[in-house]
């Protein structure tokens, strides 16, 4: 699998998880927040804050600025246009010259089981015979 195609589904599956994405949302909403700000929209403690935090840095969802005691977070915003091409690409589907070979290859398929499925029902008329 392609290097682009592990870190969308690392993304994705950081993602998937209710409290992360809202974590992100409040932080593209604001800007950059510190950890303090984020604890202070959410109902859990500081430990679970720095899980999800590691999780989406890892990811590369979010970055880290430190001043002095404090860590600013923001969205890396690259790592969003990655996982936003990478959603687009599956709408798009194949291009048209692969349509239309798995059109015909499906066509072909199909033809070739009602060949057989004639031959054998020819076969049993003989034999009823």
């Amino acid at each position: 699998m392609a290097e682009i195609e592990e870190q969308l589904i690392e993304v994705l599956s950081v993602l998937s998880e209710s409290v992360r994405f809202k974590i992100l949302s409040l932080i593209a909403s604001k800007g950059e927040l510190t950890a303090k700000d984020i604890l202070s929209e959410f109902d859990f403690t500081q430990p679970t804050l720095s899980h999800h935090m590691s999780c989406l840095t890892e990811a590369g969802l979010v970055n880290v600025k430190r001043k002095g005691r404090f860590a600013y977070y923001s969205v890396n915003k690259d790592t969003i246009d990655l996982a936003l091409s990478g959603i687009e690409s599956l709408k798009s589907g194949p291009k048209k010259s692969e349509k239309a070979k798995d059109i015909s290859d499906d066509a072909n398929k199909e033809l070739k089981k009602s060949k057989k499925k004639k031959k054998k029902d020819k076969g049993k008329k003989k034999k009823k015979d």
